[in-house]
């Protein structure tokens, strides 16, 4: 490929990206009664393992993974990685205070983790093609992390993140007129396992900022 020729591709891939980065995807906490944080200061933690799609669990718990090691050091388990754990496979959000004594009892930790996580809708593609006013569909992601007190069986923390991407109308790459080239009517989307990232790092942003840290 001539210089030239690869100067110009190079620069149209780069106004793409800068193009897809200004787009924006919405991102809604929902539990606006949650005020407080957590304490990360003391007592061991385990994450459960999460409840979300195959195609997505090892980037949700890298994730949550990286987070609760920054905050919690070696205090921090995964449950795939403990031995002699005492309960169920599944262990429900909301769960009443006799679930939480049973989990303080087969688990013998200070502090459960629960993250669950679901794909809304997943109607448009990653790449959008002449799109205009009159197009539809979304796609949607939600992911909702709790953790629980267990020595003195209380929910501490309840937070739920929907991230939503629209197919809409968007403006020309150039900032001009759009013509009918190709180039001038492409659009990019956030996929919904994109979105369920997005969503369980603001939650993540909205739990580090309330917490009480090192």
């Amino acid at each position: 490929m001539h210089k030239k020729t690869l100067y110009k591709f190079a620069l149209i891939v780069l106004v793409l990206v800068f193009f897809v980065s200004c787009k924006s995807n919405t991102y809604i906490l929902t539990n606006n009664k949650s005020k407080t944080g957590v304490d990360f200061t003391h007592g061991k933690w385990l994450l459960n393992q999460l409840d979300c799609p195959s195609t997505n669990i090892n980037k949700l718990k890298e994730e949550a993974t990286d987070f609760f090691i920054e905050n919690l050091n070696e205090r921090y388990f995964y449950r795939e990685n403990v031995t002699a754990l005492l309960i169920p496979d599944q262990i429900p959000l909301n769960p009443n205070k006799q679930k939480l004594k049973e989990l303080k009892i087969g688990t013998g930790f200070d502090y459960f983790i629960n993250i669950s996580s679901r794909k809304n809708k997943d109607q448009i593609g990653v790449i959008g093609l002449y799109e205009d006013e009159y197009s539809t569909g979304q796609n949607q992601s939600e992911v909702t992390v709790e953790i629980y007190d267990l020595n003195l069986q209380e929910i501490i923390y309840s937070q739920r993140a929907i991230g939503t991407e629209r197919a809409k109308q968007t403006k020309s790459v150039w900032e001009t007129q759009k013509s009918n080239k190709l180039i001038d009517n492409i659009s990019f989307h956030k996929s919904a396992n994109k979105l369920m990232i997005g969503s369980l790092k603001k939650i993540l942003r909205d739990l580090k900022t309330k917490s009480i840290t090192k």
